[in-house]
């Protein structure tokens, strides 16, 4: 069984742009759509919309999901995706999640955990950026044919850069700082 786990979870990683291959939605049938909805459910999707989708993609094949045995599947799944930590990573990749897929329960924390997430996503980008501006100015300034008041205007942006980087990075530091919420 646990065989059948790894190959369902590789196949469903690997599809494009349908929810399933054809083969995909053969093997679903042949075993069971628990495992799919356990999946798709971990991974946070809307369980109709995505069943929908599985339906599409199975047509051509005459396949239908089983709903009954897919939902089984999907409210195990969707158990882990509303977790707080699960909240955590999906906002440190800066997504705002699905969480209106978590139950009422696990919502807020969940929510929680993904706002502060994407406090530190969001503060890594605008350090990356400001990061990069002062290596565009630092870079203008190694050139030769720039006059006095240029030069001069280049390394006050600098310096207010580099205090807005240092505010953020205390930001950063603080929003790295507070633990994931757990209740």
């Amino acid at each position: 069984m646990k065989l059948l786990w790894l190959l369902l979870t590789a196949m469903v990683g690997l599809s494009g742009c349908a929810s399933m291959t054809k083969d995909q939605c053969l093997l679903a049938n042949a075993t069971s759509w628990e495992s799919i909805g356990l999946i798709d459910g971990s991974d946070g999707w809307d369980p109709d919309r995505r069943l929908a989708m599985h339906r599409d993609a199975c047509k051509e094949v005459r396949i239908l999901p089983d709903r009954t045995t897919y939902m089984r599947g999907w409210n195990n799944g969707v158990i882990e995706y509303c977790t707080p930590d699960r909240g955590y990573s999906v906002g440190l990749s800066g997504s705002s999640g699905n969480s209106g897929v978590c139950p009422p329960e696990t919502r807020g924390i969940f929510n929680d955990n993904v706002d502060l997430g994407l406090r530190i996503y969001n503060l890594r980008n605008q350090i990356s950026s400001l990061d990069s501006e002062i290596d565009r100015y630092e870079r203008r300034l190694r050139e030769a044919n720039l006059d006095k008041e240029t030069r001069r205007d280049f390394h006050i942006k600098i310096r207010h850069r580099d205090e807005e980087l240092t505010h953020l990075r205390m930001l950063l530091y603080e929003a790295q700082s507070i633990p994931i919420i757990r209740d």
